[in-house]
C-alpha cells in the first residue's frame, strides 16, 4: 500500500504510466518458518548454551580477565595489569595495543598532574 504523493512533490517527479507499474514487483513472498523447523536446525542444547553465554552464566577465563578487574589492575598496578592483558586470550591484538597505549597515556597524565602539584607547593 502506498501513501498518496503531495501535489507539489508530484510536479517534480517524472510521469509514470499505470501500465508500467506491476504490483508483483512490490511484494516478496517468503516461506513460513515453523517452530519445528527451527528446533531441527538448532538443538536445544546449543540454544541453552547460547542463552547462558548471553546472560553471562558461563564464566570464561579467570577473575583477572574480567574487564573491571583488568581495568583496575591497569590503573592501580600497571605492570601486573599489562602482563595480565598480554597473556589473556580474551582480548584481540588490537584491543591489547589500544589498552596498552591508553594505560601509558593515563600514566603520563598522572605523572604530569603529580609534577604540577609539586611545582605549585614549592
Amino acid at each position: 500500500m502506498f501513501l498518496p504523493i503531495p501535489p507539489d512533490v508530484r510536479l517534480g517527479l517524472p510521469p509514470v504510466s499505470p501500465a508500467a507499474h506491476r504490483p508483483q514487483n512490490d511484494v516478496r513472498m517468503f516461506a513460513a518458518v515453523t517452530a519445528e523447523s527451527v528446533q531441527k536446525r538448532r538443538p536445544r542444547q546449543d540454544l541453552a548454551e547460547a542463552r547462558a553465554k548471553v546472560l553471562g552464566t558461563i564464566h570464561q577465563g579467570a577473575w583477572y580477565e574480567d574487564p573491571l578487574a583488568l581495568g583496575t589492575l591497569l590503573i592501580v598496578f600497571p605492570p601486573v595489569g599489562l602482563a595480565t592483558l598480554w597473556t589473556s586470550k580474551r582480548y584481540s591484538n588490537d584491543a591489547r595495543w589500544a589498552l596498552t597505549v591508553m594505560t601509558g597515556l593515563t600514566m603520563c597524565l598522572g605523572a604530569a598532574i603529580f609534577v604540577a602539584i609539586l611545582a605549585l607547593r614549592s
